[in-house]
């Protein structure tokens, strides 16, 4: 077997709470599921950060790896919080207890499989579509001699399990989103995966994760989340009476120690059924209803919200103060509107056989007045940020619909399109909650602008030139036989990038290109874009982490009716925004 020198627990650790401190806000926004209670991105980053807490303190006492593996694992246990914290805790402690030096590849997939299976026991009635699915995944696809070789195949199958789930749950489905708890697991083992293959991570402390508040959903029963510490109880009679407590049942740990969770109305019943089992501590108690008041305070006319349009390809508002405006196509008489009156698979399935090619158009000055209008009830300001003016009228609309509200709604021209501008939003949303003033975010805007970059690739340049956006690449037309064109957009407007010869070399090319414009800069954040061929972005994601350090998040995004209408099928890109 081979062996490798590797980083300690602790460094591992510290990769994984870094990768997920990213994440954090994204998988609140998209957590569904069991309860739309976002907060699956902070209770997984409260638990991880109490196993970084545990093992600094285990190396600042120089313990052995069998101590510090012991050490995680309660320390997992103990500050595991809410649903999806208590499922990572089993997932934990089994993995890490199982470990043995040297760690090579058969090893770690040995661990990745004990931890997916005591993750599956933890809950009586297993959910696929869910954090579970994709731990599992990850175990099955785990092979190699080393450890990097077995956790980078346990990513791919962890990734391709995650662009699954919308197909396991309707949940996801119907809103649009992958599985938040299953996203936060592909967010940490490609933590690990980093720091394993020498990205190093400083060890600032605690992160600080918003702690959300359970937001009530009408489809949930029980009023209350509840979790506890149980000690000298039989957990197999634990797990079998605690379906009669509530729901979102997990059960983690043995006689010495456990954990529980638990939906139920009544608090103090279930603690005292449990302290028929053993000894309860450390009792966490929050409400699921008492979201609605908070908020309900929100809306009551503080703060900015935001509009843009839906080339940001973001179909789902990331918070309760975004609105998504969207573009519309046209198929000869008939107007859509994009991801509202058609899905991006329900578009390019009707694009390949439909005898007329769509037209897109931007909103009326009137659709960009009545969202603007309903925001101002309940805001002070709105930021309007859309995609380039050399693409599209839509900012033309805007600033038409702004005059309507004077000093009360900023227009911005991003000069982007798709996967940067989503990035773009995502910023401008982190400035104002570090306490940026309105003013200001124009000249963020550009800032973050003149640090971006988006390149991708399509089959045939004909989509393009059909829709008028074809910019100075026009100079590829007539010249691509057999070959696949790189593509930019610079200052606005479709520029080439370069090309390749053979499908199989778009990929690559695409990444070594990505890798040599952002070489200057130590951190980015990516986004993929894809028309409807997750499989294809799985695999330029992959790619991309593996190119070079520094890669702060990835996420990935399905391009809508208006993007899909001029890159045509078979798109594929990738956008930064720089960090520094």
């Amino acid at each position: 077997m081979s062996h490798q020198p590797l980083p300690s627990p602790l460094a591992l650790a510290l990769g994984a709470r870094a990768r997920l401190a990213g994440e954090c806000e994204h998988l609140n926004a998209i957590n569904v599921y069991p309860v739309a209670d976002g907060d699956t991105g902070s209770n997984l980053l409260a638990t991880v950060d109490a196993i970084v807490a545990a093992l600094r303190a285990a190396e600042a006492q120089s313990a052995g790896v069998a101590a510090a593996a012991q050490t995680a694992a309660d320390a997992a246990l103990l500050g595991a919080r809410g649903n999806s914290g208590t499922i990572l805790s089993a997932l934990v402690r089994a993995a890490v207890l199982s470990l043995r030096a040297p760690l090579d590849g058969p090893t770690l997939s040995a661990a990745l499989a004990a931890g997916a299976e005591a993750a599956y026991a933890a809950v009586p009635v297993p959910v696929e579509g869910t954090m579970l699915t994709v731990a599992r995944a990850a175990a099955a696809a785990s092979t190699g001699d080393t450890a990097t070789e077995a956790l980078a195949t346990a990513l791919v199958g962890a990734r391709a399990a995650l662009a699954r789930t919308p197909e396991q749950l309707a949940q996801l489905d119907e809103a649009g989103v992958v599985d938040a708890g299953a996203a936060g697991v592909v967010a940490m083992l490609e933590g690990l995966m980093a720091a394993l293959t020498g990205e190093t991570f400083a060890d600032d402390g605690a992160v600080e994760a918003a702690s959300a508040v359970h937001m009530h959903d009408p489809t949930s029963r029980y009023r209350w989340c509840i979790g506890f510490v149980l000690r000298g109880a039989d957990v197999a009679a634990v797990r079998a009476e605690a379906g009669t407590w509530g729901d979102s049942v997990v059960v983690v740990g043995d006689a010495a120690l456990a954990r529980v969770h638990v939906h139920a109305d009544d608090v103090e019943a279930v603690l005292a059924a449990a302290g028929a089992h053993g000894e309860v501590s450390d009792p966490a108690v929050s409400d699921m209803r008492a979201g609605v008041r908070a908020a309900a305070a929100r809306r009551a006319g503080i703060g900015t919200a935001i509009v843009y349009d839906s080339t940001a390809d973001l179909p789902v508002p990331e918070r309760d103060s975004w609105r998504m405006v969207p573009l519309t196509v046209r198929f000869g008489d008939e107007e859509v509107r994009d991801y509202v009156d058609l899905t991006a698979e329900d578009f390019y399935a009707r694009l390949q056989t439909s005898p007329e090619h769509p037209r897109t158009s931007q909103p009326s000055p009137g659709a960009f007045a009545a969202v603007y209008g309903e925001l101002l009830e309940t805001h002070d300001h709105v930021v309007s940020l859309h995609l380039s003016s050399k693409l599209s009228g839509t900012c033309a609309s805007a600033l038409a619909a702004a005059s309507e509200f004077p000093g009360r709604v900023t227009v911005i021209d991003s000069q982007l399109v798709s996967m940067p501008l989503a990035l773009l939003l995502t910023r401008m949303q982190a400035a104002l909650d570090d306490g940026m003033d309105v003013a200001e975010l124009p000249a963020l805007v550009e800032r973050e602008r003149r640090r971006s970059d988006t390149l991708f690739s399509v089959p045939t340049l004909e989509y393009l030139q059909r829709g008028g956006r074809i910019g100075r690449a026009q100079a590829l037309v007539g010249t691509l036989l057999g070959v696949r064109p790189l593509l930019a957009i610079e200052d606005g407007a479709v520029v080439p990038a370069g090309k390749v010869r053979g499908a199989e070399r778009v990929l690559p090319a695409l990444v070594d290109e990505f890798v040599r414009r952002s070489a200057a800069h130590p951190q980015v954040d990516v986004a993929i874009g894809h028309a409807a061929d997750p499989a294809a972005a799985a695999e330029l994601e992959a790619l991309v982490q593996a190119s070079r350090t520094g890669i702060r998040s990835v996420r990935i995004l399905t391009l809508g009716a208006v993007i899909g209408a001029h890159a045509g099928p078979g798109a594929l890109g990738l956008g930064y925004v720089a960090l520094d």
